[in-house]
């Protein structure tokens, strides 16, 4: 319940077709604590409701002009935080159960509250007050879960977006490998390689890497086999000539190794479709 101190700053509409009733309801909320203000008919209050910032409203459902429901409709479309409490008359038990469903926090019966006290009336508006604010707390509640749904639906698409990107990228990547020594010799290779150059696999064991690269790229690629050191990995980008297909854009990464006395070079070599393509080559060694 509102103490007179806590009631001082509530602005408050009182709005009846009766002036009697307005000044009535007017004051028996002022012994409270409460600033008044009245209209005598729907379209007098929906503009004070626009030039003035009010807490509650008593607003009596039969108007001239205006009805009453149609201000409450009205006003609860730009409105939402004030508390507003519809006066009824006996019998009209229906009319202010569709108004709490059109938005109305609680209402009155007229004749009762005339005949009680101000006590009677701030238990009303109080107890309005407090469902306007629990009303305020959940509009503001689902604004916030929306607005963090709408954050984990963005996060979700774009982590959606970029496992799609790496599964149509590795889809769409193929990789081999190749074993020479540090002259370029092939000493072996898997079936991936095999398909990426399209020489038959005799035919491979007598060829050097070399002479699977382009001319262009040769010159760089010859020397990172004689450069690179023990388990230090480079990488260059080249282009492989095919035999059965147009000429392959890669990316070479080697590494170099002792077996059985000698210096042995291991490549990875990848390489993509059109839709992933390497990046344009850059001259010298990566």
């Amino acid at each position: 319940m509102n103490t007179d101190k806590e009631c001082v700053k509530v602005k408050t509409l009182i709005v009846d077709d009766s002036q009697l009733v307005c000044e009535m309801f007017s004051n028996t909320l002022c012994k409270k604590g409460y600033e008044t203000t009245t209209a005598n008919d729907g379209e007098s209050a929906l503009k004070k409701l626009i030039a003035e910032n009010f807490q509650v409203m008593l607003l009596d459902l039969v108007l001239p002009g205006i009805n009453g429901m149609d201000v409450l409709r009205e006003c609860r479309k730009n409105n939402h935080e004030i508390c507003i409490i519809v006066v009824t008359s006996y019998g009209s038990e229906a009319t202010a159960v569709e108004a709490i469903q059109e938005g109305a926090d609680d209402y009155v019966v007229k004749d009762f509250m005339l005949m009680n006290d101000a006590k009677s009336l701030d238990v009303v508006i109080s107890r309005g007050l407090e469902r306007r604010r629990l009303a305020m707390e959940n509009i503001e509640l689902n604004k916030q879960l929306k607005e963090l749904n709408l954050v984990l639906q963005t996060a979700y698409a774009r982590e959606k977006e970029e496992k799609d990107y790496i599964r149509n990228l590795f889809g769409s990547t193929t990789f081999a490998v190749v074993l020479s020594n540090d002259n370029g010799n092939i000493l072996g290779f898997d079936d991936a390689f095999v398909k990426m150059t399209g020489f038959p696999e005799k035919e491979l064991f007598n060829m050097c890497l070399f002479d699977l690269i382009r001319s262009e790229f040769r010159s760089n690629v010859e020397p990172l086999f004689k450069k690179i050191q023990a388990g230090a990995a480079q990488g260059i980008k080249a282009r492989i000539i095919a035999k059965s297909q147009k000429d392959i854009d890669v990316t070479l990464n080697t590494i170099s190794f002792k077996m059985t006395g000698e210096r042995l070079v291991l490549t990875a070599i990848v390489t993509s479709l059109e839709k992933y393509a390497v990046p344009p080559f850059v001259d010298g060694i990566g």
